[in-house]
């Protein structure tokens, strides 16, 4: 097997082509100077007929005047053919074809005459005719052997089909190295994306792990766990307020600004909500009293169980019931937002908002980048697949012109 590297595949066909094509070369200028004495014969002849017949038609014998004025048709048509009829210098497949149909169109157009114009130049002009008729068979014979050369030279049709061939394998591995190119990049990119993610996110975690960090998020949770008591104190009512506020947003009731406000605030943040009221928390009683209200004009629906229970609650909520959770709530209330106006947690809330801004950008940017790689190494397989196609295909070329088993190589390695 031979091994050859794309771009020497060209110079090394020629040269494999060039010692077959000697002989073909020498046969192709035989023909070529056959076909140039044999198309001079034929104008010779033609020129031969035109002067006999002037001379037949210039004649007292009118006899000889049909024969004459065939014979002045015959070179007028003759004359138009051959004007056509050019000798091609360089051997291609194309040549042979074009110069075999410019003789074919001589021989024909001859042929055509002998039972017509020709045979009406009878019984004059007959050294002429034979001549013409010698001129005439060797034509033949020369499109005939055209055939043959054209056969032998199938592989100066098969170079330019290899050349085209390895013009689609240097193509594909040029958008194949674009791709692998830009793969590269890609990949570098998202790796200082991951290392700067991953150096985030450290510095994120160091953060939150800070004692000014960690105090605020304790005391959140403080007051997350007393939401949750508050409106576990508060579970008789809370189907009852939250009815009560799709009654409001509906307009099937109207409730005054403060208590609207006292409304959303109790269902959106309880603990802050009861810390906010004043000691007795009036606001919630007087909440407290309109969904009783409601619940008794029929504008809101509980169960009777529900309601029972309620009104049962609704003395306790009365009578100080809340007062120590609010007096909790109060606490973990203000620790909380004595905590989220220090300077220290200032300072660290803002540079953790800072870093979860950049950690997203990041992300997005990564993402980004995952996306379009997963793109390009798609491309990049299709892409290996073609090249692999057309570099098979380029070596089944090869061993057709030459008969040698060829592997092709290209890039690194191929």
């Amino acid at each position: 097997m031979i091994e050859l590297a794309l771009q020497d595949v060209l110079t090394w066909l020629r040269s494999r082509l060039a010692s077959a094509m000697k002989p073909l070369r020498r046969e192709w200028e035989r023909l070529r100077r056959d076909a140039r004495r044999a198309l001079d014969e034929v104008r010779d002849a033609c020129d031969r007929i035109r002067e006999e017949g002037e001379k037949c038609v210039s004649d007292r014998d009118h006899r000889k005047h049909r024969p004459g004025r065939a014979a002045l048709r015959f070179h007028k048509v003759m004359s138009g053919v051959l004007a056509s009829v050019n000798v091609p210098e360089e051997l291609s497949t194309e040549a042979i074809a074009e110069f075999q149909r410019n003789l074919a169109r001589v021989y024909n157009a001859i042929g055509r005459e002998w039972s017509g114009l020709l045979r009406q130049m009878e019984p004059y002009m007959i050294r002429a005719r034979m001549k013409l008729k010698g001129a005439w068979r060797k034509l033949g014979d020369i499109v005939r052997e055209l055939d043959g050369l054209a056969a032998r030279c199938r592989p100066l049709e098969l170079e330019d089909e290899v050349s085209a061939q390895v013009g689609r394998v240097e193509r594909t591995w040029s958008q194949l190295e674009e791709v692998e190119a830009e793969l590269g990049a890609l990949s570098v990119e998202k790796r200082e994306v991951e290392q700067s993610l991953a150096e985030l996110l450290r510095a994120k975690e160091a953060l939150e792990s800070s004692e000014a960090i960690r105090r605020l998020r304790e005391a959140e949770e403080a007051v997350e766990h007393l939401s949750m008591q508050v409106r576990t104190e508060l579970r008789h009512a809370w189907k009852g307020l939250v009815k009560l506020k799709s009654s409001l947003e509906a307009g099937v009731l109207s409730l005054g600004p403060g208590e609207a406000g006292a409304l959303a605030t109790y269902i959106s943040s309880p603990a802050r909500a009861l810390a906010e009221e004043e000691d007795g928390y009036p606001r919630l009683l007087g909440l407290l009293a309109r969904l009783e209200e409601a619940i008794e004009r029929g504008s809101v629906r509980l169960k009777a169980k529900k309601v029972e229970k309620f009104r049962a609650w609704l003395e306790k909520a009365r009578s100080g019931g809340l007062s120590d959770l609010q007096a909790r709530c109060r606490k973990a209330i203000g620790e909380l937002d004595a905590l989220r106006s220090s300077e220290e947690v200032l300072e660290a809330l803002g540079r953790l908002e800072e870093l979860e801004q950049q950690i997203s950008e990041l992300r997005r940017r990564a993402e980004m980048l995952g996306g379009r790689i997963g793109s390009l190494q798609a491309r990049r397989e299709r892409l290996r697949r073609r090249l692999a196609e057309e570099l098979s295909a380029l070596e089944a070329l090869l061993a057709d012109v030459t008969g040698e088993e060829v592997r092709v190589s290209v890039g690194r390695g191929g």
